[in-house]
């Protein structure tokens, strides 16, 4: 395994660890999703994405976007947590953090398949994206993903 992935598996364990909320384990088998939870689940895979290829590709942008968008990144987590409440996980906080680990991991291997230098600039517009992003952009650019995926999701009536 390369050295970016090991780094970058052991920086979604230890995220985990420094969550301030939690929920559960893979969202897509989760009985059905509301409107907010999809959105949730949403930031949260973009979260890990944007974790894995900052670190890959060596930028701050991970770092300052947790920064601008902690209180958006717990309300997430929140909304998440209460999902997977609903949906009878026994411990939703240690389920959420396995859940983030494990989409970490999954987007490492991906991005572990390439080339350092394709990667980073391939993702050069996500990475400045990320970074400039604040708190009412993020919740836009959230709401927007979503908006397109939510034909992956078992939506609750």
């Amino acid at each position: 395994m390369k050295p970016v992935a090991r780094r970058v598996i052991a920086a979604a364990t230890i995220l985990g660890f420094l969550l301030p909320y939690g929920a559960s384990a893979a969202s897509k088998t989760s009985h059905c999703f509301n409107p907010g939870e999809i959105e949730a689940d949403q930031a949260v895979r973009y979260q890990a994405e944007l974790m894995v290829v900052s670190d890959t590709c060596g930028t701050e942008a991970y770092r300052n976007f947790t920064v601008h968008n902690r209180d958006q990144i717990v309300a997430y987590q929140h909304a998440l947590v209460e999902h997977f409440k609903r949906d009878g996980v026994r411990s939703p906080q240690t389920s959420l953090e396995n859940f983030m680990t494990q989409i970490a991991n999954e987007f490492a291997l991906q991005t572990g398949r390439e080339l350092r230098q394709v990667v980073c600039t391939r993702s050069a517009d996500f990475l400045a994206q990320a970074d400039s992003l604040g708190m009412t952009q993020f919740r836009l650019h959230i709401a927007q993903l979503a908006a397109a995926n939510a034909d992956s999701y078992r939506r609750c009536k």
